[in-house]
């Protein structure tokens, strides 16, 4: 099935139905790793708060795609770029001292 899927890929992201596809495809592989008892690893991400939400939920699922996603905001997903970015800012908000 996969196979069949990697063929039509290209022509598959053009549609407008592929969010809902795609989000069919997660809730399909959240089945399987309940059933099989094979959920990756969580890692959370201290210090760093969510750049939507400000909350200190992002965490790294090993394995997985993303550098950090929200915990509390399904859709924050940041790749190693953005999250290095975020990583930055706080580390300068931190060290910085504050004006009064």
């Amino acid at each position: 099935m996969v196979t069949l899927l990697l063929r039509h890929l290209s022509w598959a992201v053009e549609r407008p139905w592929v969010g809902d596809f795609s989000e069919e495809i997660g809730d399909l592989v959240r089945t399987c790793q309940k059933i099989t008892l094979t959920e990756p690893r969580r890692e959370l991400r201290r210090g760093v708060t969510c750049p939507s939400c400000d909350g200190l939920a992002l965490v790294r699922f090993y394995p997985g795609d993303w550098a950090a996603e929200c915990a509390l905001c399904p859709s924050v997903r940041l790749d190693e770029q953005d999250y290095q970015a975020l990583v930055r800012e706080a580390y300068q908000a931190v060290s910085t001292p504050q004006e009064a």
